[in-house]
């Protein structure tokens, strides 16, 4: 089992255009310490076939999924950055309005790129330096397992599941983890692969000794049905 990462891959099926706005993000998210060498998926909201296309406002999606990290560095593994273009012109005021000049005609390419949703810093979020070998050994132990409740999405393997599912590790010890697996939103989904899993889990891993854990389990599109309010009787 490999999975592949690496910004190449994970953007080889873009456009030109495509590519040229990706990494012209990824550059400014590099510079703030995010593991673009981790990647694993990159998705773009709005296609670009032309220039017009390249300037309009979008978002792109990062993955680093699976990450296994130290146990009070959680992190899902998925960043959305948000994209708009502005006149360099416009003045921004202190109380939030913006000033600009009525009928100044600009190129496109003098437009300033804007981002949005992006972290100073993510030096919080280090992998562990072993982290693809603690991944293949923890997906060895899930295709094998024989805990009945988790087989049907347990056994599709962690290659599989990435696809549709952000899959989070964090160490207890050197032999002891903790895998967290949801499902990503619906806009995300490649229904070409396993998406029936809709329940949230939370598992302990023991590669020593390849046991499995089921320590949660959480159905977030289930809503309880508030119990009934018996009406107020008047006494008078």
């Amino acid at each position: 089992m490999d999975i592949v990462r690496g910004l190449k891959p994970a953007i080889a099926e873009f456009t030109s255009l495509e590519q040229k706005l990706i990494v012209k993000v990824v550059k400014k998210l590099e510079n703030n310490g995010f593991p673009i060498d981790d990647l694993t998926r990159v998705h773009l909201k709005k296609r670009i076939l032309n220039d017009k296309d390249y300037y309009a406002k979008n978002e792109i999606t990062f993955f680093v999924n699976p990450g296994v990290y130290k146990e009070d560095e959680f992190n899902w593994g998925i960043e959305t950055i948000t994209i708009d273009w502005e006149d360099p012109s416009v003045i921004r005021t202190p109380d939030g309005g913006i000033e600009f000049v009525v009928g100044n005609k600009i190129k496109p390419e003098d437009l300033v790129m804007n981002l949005y949703g992006m972290n100073d810093s993510y030096s919080y979020h280090s992998l562990l330096e072993d982290h693809d070998g603690i991944v293949k050994k923890i997906n060895d132990i899930l295709v094998t397992n024989d805990v009945e409740e988790i087989k049907n999405f347990a056994s599709q393997g962690i290659v599989e599941l990435i696809r549709n599912y952000l899959i989070v590790i964090t160490a207890h010890n050197e032999n002891v983890y903790e895998m967290a697996i949801r499902r990503i939103d619906h806009d995300l989904i490649d229904s070409n692969h396993f998406n029936e899993l809709f329940e949230q889990y939370r598992l302990k891993i023991d590669i020593n000794t390849s046991r499995i854990e089921v320590l949660d389990r959480f159905d977030p599109t289930f809503f309880p049905t508030p119990a009934p309010v018996p009406p107020i009787k008047n006494k008078f």
